[in-house]
């Protein structure tokens, strides 16, 4: 049975898709995802609703649970050897402070992909484990801190880490975080943790705002892991951020240089927006809603 969904805010992802027509974005679905108690994965979706316009009982009308296999890989004896168990199923947790799940993309399901071909979640998840395990071993002031896996019913279904109250890219629009910020503490934080990761023979490969926490003294923590490879890996599943990499650039494998790309460009913006420019980021389109409703909001 679907958990309970009371409002937006009791789903994990709630998410439009868009597609380019004629050089425009126009809106497809809206889909979302939902976890219940004991991390059993729901998803959904709504052709050409936008997400305002659905209520609380139609996404929960609509879930549908997930296969398990498809975004939970299974705790064997060799890999609970391996990894940190942090969260299991009867509630203990070896980490008192607050706390921040990230969890597969339970909204990149869909229910037509079931059978075509192997799901990649299971071994995101594994891969950027790992390598949190390994900085863990290493560990730096201006990395995110790992506290292991969260683990249901014989499955990993999540990463625990230490919870941030913002990302870098929120300074746009909150004008007091901003002026609370040392823009350049926060540069040079970013390049210690970016020297430190290739000391290590690693590379993060998805240097962007979003993936760039504000620490409680005001530092900058470099978070999200899941592009972060040895140097010269091939990158399999995810690779950089459109708009935070070079253009023509080869993102195949896991390289020093696109770190490099990624610091210039988080430092052109952070310029931008001290300046009080507009970037263009972090919009969504507004397609296909009313215009009572974007003149309620002041968007038309």
């Amino acid at each position: 049975m679907a958990p309970k969904i009371s409002s937006s805010s009791d789903l994990q992802s709630l998410a439009e898709e868009f597609e380019v027509e004629n050089g425009a974005h126009k809106f497809k679905r809206t889909v979302f995802a939902a976890l219940d108690d004991d991390d059993v994965a729901y998803w959904g979706a709504k052709e050409g609703i936008r997400k305002y316009f659905i209520s609380p009982e139609e996404f929960e009308a609509t879930l549908q649970p997930i296969p398990d296999d498809w975004m939970f890989p299974d705790l064997t004896d060799d890999l609970a050897k391996e990894i940190t168990i942090a969260d299991t199923d009867d509630g203990s947790v070896i980490a008192s402070e607050d706390l921040f799940i990230k969890r597969p993309k339970l909204s990149a399901y869909d229910p037509e992909e079931v059978g075509r071909y192997l799901p990649s979640a299971p071994r995101m998840l594994l891969e950027e484990i790992h390598i949190l395990e390994t900085l863990s071993k290493n560990p730096h002031p201006n990395i995110v801190r790992y506290h292991g896996a969260r683990v249901r019913r014989g499955r990993v279904t999540g990463i625990l880490l230490s919870r941030h109250s913002t990302t870098l890219d929120s300074i746009e629009n909150n004008k007091p975080l901003k002026e609370s910020l040392d823009r350049n503490r926060i540069t040079t934080d970013l390049e210690s943790a970016v020297a430190h990761l290739h000391a290590l023979g690693l590379a993060h490969n998805d240097i962007n705002p979003t993936n760039i926490l504000i620490g409680r003294d005001k530092e900058a923590v470099l978070a999200d892991f899941g592009s972060c490879q040895p140097v010269g890996k091939g990158l399999m599943f995810s690779r950089g951020t459109p708009g935070w990499m070079d253009e023509g650039s080869n993102y195949e494998t896991s390289e020093m240089r696109h770190d490099l790309v990624g610091l210039r460009k988080v430092g052109e913006w952070m310029e931008n927006v001290w300046e009080g420019k507009k970037t263009g980021t972090g919009s969504y389109p507004l397609e296909g809603l009313p215009r009572e409703f974007l003149e309620a909001r002041g968007l038309a």
